[in-house]
């Protein structure tokens, strides 16, 4: 009997279903109108969030491998810097003496590579060799050159056009870390090699530059050469440094005839997914990798997904037990009323879509530019209740109005926009970044814009702490000797064109060596932060400071007279002189420093001349006493400080 009635009850279901669906074939059409639609916009959010998630990514890969390129261009061309530095110092006559010479001379070229070596944490030693590659001498050691140095000159030897060479990883004597030579020749007066300055610089100053970089985990460093060989890896793997990665054809293919370039790959020693980035160094022979877990940033966004596909599938759901329930209740009026719904339908689904997706929106009528419609995302990104936001036009919202001539030009020849990036303005006068996205739709019979808001501040706050991480000084907040060198000739070629003269101090703390010994690293840091405070106080907005590194530093001053520049460069050291320095524990330490002055004329050939010439100077002023100030003479004796 059972049985009989389910199958007497099975057809009646059937012919409702049918029934159900002959009714509200169009409110149905609607609903699925409307899935789409917001699965269009899920789907439109999901790929905005993954290109969003990708950007960020590539972004930081970007980012870090900039910022560790540069630190290591900054560091070999300051290290470079210095050999060219030595090579022009040293009497090649007194170098081709080196197996012979007196006690005297060794102690002081010896001085003179010491010097030199505390400007240079990257490097562990400097060292000369004579003409003939048999001799080397460095602070502390005095003898036969060994096989690595011998090589150096045999290259430099057989190839006259070669001015630096690098060598493969090696040991460092006497310890367990590793690093690598950098050979500068000296020129002699008869074309032929005067002897070479060599550099042995640390690998682990590799490691320290990647472990302050504060890369998400999983994250891997690695420098090559150009031939891909590793020269060194952060984490470190035993056994890879000195040989080819094991997927050295795709990174070969990968990096041939590029600067810079990303990908997305498998590691071959860890088996995880990275997405990689890598800089060839400007003026070296060596690649900077950086590769980023691709974990690392799409586990949210994995999540997001999955959240917003759940919940279209529940709207879903939801929708349909509401129609079936109101045709159940009122299938006749729903009926009569089906045609007048059908724009109403349209507009409220467009209308729920704003309220339901997290991103802030907004619904903008296209004549008069008047906020229909906006969700409490765009309000909270705006600053405004909702109820203030709707009804004021989008150009209130604007820092500078005229940009809206530009967006409503792109939508209307478009009828798109994606990520123009432009600055709000909050009702309490802040003002911050948003990237704007819009498409051209109809509401309510008129044409409207759909806009999508992203808050793009801290990615634009992180592109203005990357430029000053890589362009000042952590300790002192004034430029760093790459970016000093690279405004400094900027401002050369402008005095060149114009016909202007610059002038050039060189400043250096005396006894600060001194400071650190008895007072400790913590004062010193403090000593050489009041230092610079004290300087950019009695500098002109004109004239460019910076740092070279240690207690050295250099000012240049544009369009200056020579009187105003022995005035200015008094005016610095009485400066300093006149006031001792407060440390935070209370201690006052008195400060002097010696400068070294030089100004450009129609003989000067560039602003690398002008920096060795102020160099000279502070050498003469420290010879004659210190605390002084010391112009540049044609003849100056090479006192050592």
């Amino acid at each position: 009997m059972s049985q009989t009635r389910s199958l007497l009850r099975r057809p009646h279901r059937l012919v409702e279903i049918r029934e159900f669906l002959q009714a509200r074939r169009r409110l149905l059409s609607w609903l699925l109108a409307a899935a789409c639609v917001m699965s269009g916009l899920i789907a439109w959010e999901l790929v905005l969030s993954h290109q969003d998630t990708r950007k960020a990514s590539q972004l930081a890969g970007h980012n870090l491998s900039l910022l560790l390129k540069e630190q290591l261009d900054g560091a070999f061309r300051e290290t470079d810097l210095v050999l060219r530095d030595l090579a022009g110092r040293v009497d090649t006559h007194q170098l081709a003496r080196l197996p012979t010479i007196t006690a005297d001379e060794k102690l002081s070229l010896s001085i003179l590579l010491d010097d030199k070596l505390s400007t240079l944490p990257q490097v562990e030693f400097l060292a000369f060799v004579s003409p003939d590659g048999s001799t080397a001498l460095s602070p502390g050691y005095y003898g036969p050159a060994d096989a690595r140095q011998r090589g150096f000159y045999r290259q430099l030897q057989d190839n006259p056009g070669q001015e630096l060479v690098f060598s493969p990883p090696m040991q460092i004597p006497n310890s367990i870390e590793l690093g690598f030579l950098m050979a500068r020749r000296i020129p002699s007066g008869d074309r032929q090699i005067g002897g070479m300055v060599v550099a042995l610089v640390k690998l682990e100053y590799f490691h320290q530059l990647a472990r302050r970089l504060e890369a998400v985990e999983g994250s891997v460093f690695t420098l090559t050469d150009n031939n891909l060989l590793v020269v060194a890896r952060y984490p470190e793997i035993p056994g890879v440094i000195g040989q080819a990665p094991a997927n050295s054809l795709m990174l070969s293919a990968w990096v041939d005839g590029r600067s810079t370039g990303y990908t997305v790959t498998r590691s071959p020693y860890d088996a995880v997914e990275r997405g990689y980035t890598f800089r060839r160094l400007e003026h070296f022979p060596f690649i900077v990798l950086v590769g980023q877990p691709e974990h690392a940033y799409y586990g949210d966004w994995r999540l997001k997904a999955g959240a917003y596909v759940s919940t279209l599938l529940v709207l879903l759901c939801f929708g349909l037990a509401m129609i079936w329930r109101g045709w159940r209740e009122a299938k006749l009026a729903l009926a009569l009323q089906l045609g007048a719904q059908r724009l109403q339908e349209q507009d409220a689904h467009i209308v729920r879509a704003i309220e339901t997706i997290s991103r802030p929106l907004m619904l903008v009528r296209a004549d008069g530019d008047i906020i229909l419609q906006a969700n409490k995302a765009a309000a909270e990104l705006c600053g405004l209740p909702v109820e203030s936001l709707v009804g004021q036009p989008l150009t209130q919202l604007y820092l500078r109005p005229e940009h809206h001539v530009e967006i409503t030009a792109q939508l209307a020849a478009r009828q798109s926009l994606t990520d123009y990036e432009l600055k709000f303005r909050r009702p309490n006068g802040d003002s911050y970044w948003v990237a704007l996205s819009g498409s051209v739709i109809e509401y309510q019979g008129e044409r409207a814009y759909f806009v999508n808001l992203t808050d793009i501040s801290e990615r634009k706050q992180a592109q203005e702490s990357l430029w000053r991480r890589a362009t000042l000084d952590p300790l002192t907040g004034v430029p760093n000797r790459g970016y000093f060198l690279e405004r400094a000739q900027l401002e050369w070629l402008r005095a060149v064109r114009y016909g202007h003269q610059v002038g050039v101090l060189m400043l250096d703390l005396d006894h600060f060596k001194a400071v650190n010994d008895t007072h400790g690293h913590d004062a010193g840091d403090q000593v050489l932060q009041r230092f610079a405070e004290r300087m950019q106080g009695e500098l002109r907005e004109t004239d460019l400071f910076g740092r070279l590194g240690g207690e050295e530093f250099a000012v240049l001053l544009p369009e200056e007279t020579e009187a105003g520049l022995l005035e200015a460069a008094e005016r610095l050291r009485n400066a300093l002189a006149s006031k001792p320095i407060l440390l935070e524990d209370g201690q006052a330490l008195p400060i002097t420093m010696s400068v070294g002055c030089t100004r450009s004329n129609e003989l000067s050939p560039d602003i690398e001349s002008l920096l060795k010439e102020a160099d000279q100077a502070l050498y003469a002023a420290k010879a004659a006493g210190r605390n002084r100030v010391m112009a540049y003479k044609p003849v100056v004796s090479d006192t050592l400080r």
